[in-house]
């Protein structure tokens, strides 16, 4: 790959935002966890970690009340070519919005951005924002990612018309996967680094069972994903 010799590191989000739906929308997952999603009725929705709000806008345009949200000020300025909803800025693990919702929704492995110590605080959170039989719907990362990306993987092409580099990598003694993109543009390259954490399912759920009845779909996506469903106590 060519690009300019200068070269800097960026935050989350901060460089990938631009391009985050040509290389990481999936369609057969959006269609999966609407089925999920829409399995019971409800009207108000919450949705954290919102990304370019791609979910947030299919659900609006079916009728629900949506509210978006993300900490990534790109992610937020990104998202207006997809939602035109609220979309607020915030920590899923800390916010108080003095409302409630009947979904708490939390898509694409953002869970897996916290660390274990944070996940009382996120479920916690969700369910002082829930009405009364309220849910909260989340997926994560199967452990078995750990043992896909032991050995690393690496994507090239382009996006936008910009050469870009996407390599996985999984460090099994940390239990994280481990991204990192590298954007070859006019101005220089950029790099981006997200590390996320693969958790056991039964420490989440010891977790989440003390807000909410925990169901967890295991063979969501084989392999690969988790789909975990709350009922607020």
């Amino acid at each position: 790959m060519e690009g300019s010799a200068n070269s800097k590191n960026v935050g989350n989000y901060y460089a990938l935002a631009e391009y985050y739906d040509e290389l990481l929308q999936d369609e057969e997952a959006l269609s999966l966890w609407l089925r999920y999603i829409e399995e019971k009725p409800f009207h108000t929705v919450l949705e954290l970690a919102s990304g370019s709000g791609v979910m947030a806008s299919i659900l609006k345009k079916k009728g629900y009340e949506v509210t978006a949200s993300d900490i990534s000020p790109q992610m937020k300025e990104c998202s207006k070519a997809n939602y035109d909803g609220d979309y607020l800025l915030l920590d899923m693990t800390d916010y108080h919005l003095g409302r409630k919702f009947d979904l708490v929704l939390c898509i694409c492995d953002s869970i897996n951005y916290l660390y274990e110590d944070e996940l009382d605080a996120f479920f916690c959170c969700a369910c002082e924002h829930l009405n009364d039989h309220g849910r909260l719907i989340f997926d994560m990362h199967h452990r078995k990612r750990l043992e896909e990306f032991r050995e690393q993987y690496i994507e090239e092409g382009y996006v936008k018309g910009v050469p870009y580099q996407w390599t996985i990598q999984s460090d099994e003694y940390e239990d994280t996967v481990n991204e990192h993109f590298t954007f070859y543009t006019d101005e220089g390259m950029v790099q981006e680094n997200h590390t996320q954490n693969v958790f056991y399912p039964e420490k989440v759920k010891k977790i989440m069972e003390k807000y909410f009845e925990c169901e967890m779909i295991e063979d969501f996506v084989e392999d690969e994903k988790i789909l975990v469903v709350g009922y607020k106590k």
